[in-house]
C-alpha cells in the first residue's frame, strides 16, 4: 500500500501515470516522491526547494 509522503497517510488516489493525489493533506505527488501544492488554476507548484 502506499503513503502520501508528505504526511504518511493511506488515503491516495492514482491521478495519472505515476501521479498521486493525497485525500488527507491535499498535495500530489509521484513515484519519485517529488511533492507538489496544485494551485486555483491547476498548476503544480513544488513543495520542495
Amino acid at each position: 500500500m502506499l503513503n502520501c509522503p508528505h504526511c504518511g497517510s493511506k488515503s491516495i488516489g492514482k491521478i495519472g501515470t505515476d501521479q498521486y493525489y493525497c485525500w488527507d493533506c491535499f498535495v500530489e505527488f509521484n513515484d519519485r516522491r517529488e511533492i507538489f501544492n496544485v494551485a486555483e488554476d491547476g498548476t503544480l507548484i513544488s513543495l520542495e526547494g
